[in-house]
């Protein structure tokens, strides 16, 4: 039976997808023009940035599930649920590096990672072949949004060696511990998929 397009998991996609722009608007009006707006804007923005991201973030994990449970996976859900969890986590990274809040190496490794897996999915789903993620990838995003979500509420200047001290490192962890899982996640998941690549 076909499903119906509109229903709940992809309202919630819907949902993610548009909260991306409001946590950019927030940030970037905080980092130009704070203090034209109105007084102590950056406390406001960046909290309620964050508190958008970690619901964003549970919508991200309440479509999939719902959809999985009740039977209410669609086209449109397959398309947009991946494009929504990427837009919401790689316009997180490169915002926050470019507000100096994440180093920049960091987000390079996260998001080229995630292109070289998906480009990799592209190639085995041409061949009909379907490669799940392993427990490495889940720890992986799990660090990733733990750590992100710190950052909004901790907002911490890290890049720079002028401000590489001991307690930005410590906000850092997450952050590393989900680049470790990223780089470990990815060499694993090209050497189960390279005999069916090539």
């Amino acid at each position: 039976m076909k499903q119906k397009t509109i229903n709940l998991p992809n309202i919630l996609t819907t949902i993610r997808i548009l909260l991306v722009p409001i946590i950019i608007v927030l940030l970037l009006v905080d980092h130009y023009m704070n203090g034209l707006v109105f007084t102590n804007f950056s406390k406001f923005a960046w909290f309620i940035s964050g508190a958008i991201f970690i619901i964003a973030s549970l919508t991200d994990f309440l479509d999939g599930w719902i959809a999985r449970k009740y039977n209410l996976v669609t086209n449109f859900g397959k398309f947009f649920d991946p494009i929504a969890d990427k837009l919401l986590v790689n316009a997180t990274l490169i915002l926050f590096s470019s507000l100096g809040v994440l180093p920049i190496w960091m987000t390079v490794v996260l998001i080229l990672r995630d292109t070289f897996i998906d480009f990799i999915r592209m190639i085995l789903s041409s061949k009909g072949i379907t490669l799940a993620a392993g427990m490495g990838g889940k720890l992986k995003t799990t660090f990733q949004m733990i750590g992100l979500s710190l950052l909004f509420f901790i907002n911490l200047k890290i890049f720079g060696w002028s401000e590489w001290n001991w307690q930005n490192q410590l906000v850092l962890i997450p952050m590393y511990i989900a680049t470790f899982f990223s780089i470990y996640s990815g060499v694993i998941y090209f050497l189960k998929a390279k005999s069916n690549l090539f």
